[in-house]
């Protein structure tokens, strides 16, 4: 029955190929596209006489090299097979790659080879600089493909139209996101101080429609492509996209408005706890706090690097309710994500 109701829904091209199924023991959950229109409805209900359409949340698709070295096979010298990508991002539908130097040369090769393996993709980037400036974005060289550097992005339910090449976004912290989402209460008030274009707000407010968002961020295109996708993801009532410096607003119309405040400014964190602090409301509230730091160290030194810059600031931290080494951001560097509960 599920391999007829897949045949029926791809016939109607209304699978949604970026997310994972969903299955307990009884049921299968297809994640679609959108909403069927009328018509559609119509024609599927005719079809698929089980089938029921609900709103839940799927988890974004891993996407894993087949056999890349198969498939440069003849194309790239053979000392380089153990210098090509084990790893890349998918967004949207395009493809950022990391290379290594010695694969400069034959970057256009290993870009086609990856279109080869995933069809459905259209460009492929090499990232060829560091996130830098204040708007956290990076250049890149266009390696395989076409077509521009805007696509939508689809991550448990929610759609982010973006730029990659205009604004920060890594698809790698998916889980981290909603793990902070889940935690977020009714009638809480949650600021991100770095939003981007909103997925920390987009899906906080999706899982939990009586919170209120507050979403900073510096960067106009970014805050250009926030405003439309909370448009887009049905949210706007909820949350509030504010173009600014974080600093500022924090000594200003944010001062104490928050019970829960997002960091996700890894490389320059620490520098703004002080305006987190003064975010946050009266009787205190939670930190979600990132930042990057070098593999020997753990995470009881980014905690202690916590404590003190709050104790500056006249508060306390009550506990640290969550600290982990999240993902490897470079050789013997590393992100960590760290929660304070702050009185």
């Amino acid at each position: 029955m599920v391999e007829e109701t897949l045949r029926i829904l791809r016939k109607a091209q209304l699978v949604d190929s970026s997310l994972e199924f969903s299955r307990t023991q009884d049921l299968v959950a297809i994640p679609l596209l959108h909403e069927p229109s009328d018509q559609e409805a119509v024609m599927l209900s005719r079809s698929l006489r089980t089938a029921d359409f609900q709103q839940i949340l799927f988890a974004e698709r891993k996407t894993e090299f087949r056999d890349l070295q198969e498939t440069v096979r003849g194309r790239v010298p053979v000392n380089l097979y153990s210098s090509l990508p084990r790893s890349f991002d998918v967004i949207g539908d395009i493809v950022v790659v990391d290379l290594p130097e010695e694969l400069q040369s034959i970057a256009s090769t290993v870009g086609h080879a990856i279109l080869e393996l995933y069809p459905q993709l259209r460009l492929v980037l090499r990232k060829s600089s560091r996130v830098s400036g204040i708007f956290r974005t990076r250049t890149f060289q266009v390696i395989a493909g076409s077509g521009s550097t805007e696509t939508i992005y689809r991550e448990f339910g929610c759609a982010f139209r973006l730029d990659v090449a205009a604004v920060y976004f890594n698809p790698r912290l998916s889980h981290e996101r909603m793990r902070v989402a889940k935690q977020v209460e009714r009638s809480e008030i949650l600021v991100d101080m770095f939003a981007g274009v909103g997925p920390y707000s987009v899906l906080t407010a999706k899982l939990q429609p009586e919170a209120r968002v507050y979403s900073v961020d510096i960067n106009p295109t970014a805050l250009k492509y926030l405003n439309e996708n909370v448009f887009l993801n049905g949210v706007a009532d909820r949350v509030i996209p504010i173009l600014g410096d974080a600093r500022e607003l924090a000594a200003t119309s944010l001062r104490g408005a928050a019970s829960r405040v997002v960091m996700n400014l890894p490389s320059e964190a620490q520098r703004f706890l002080s305006a987190a602090a003064q975010v946050l409301k009266a009787q205190g509230g939670i930190i979600h706090y990132y930042t990057f730091a070098s593999r020997n160290e753990s995470v009881t030194t980014v905690e202690d690097e916590i404590q003190s810059e709050i104790e500056r600031q006249g508060r306390k931290v009550e506990a640290f309710t969550y600290g982990k080494m999240i993902k490897e951001v470079a050789p013997n560097r590393v992100q960590f994500a760290v929660d304070a509960l702050v009185k």
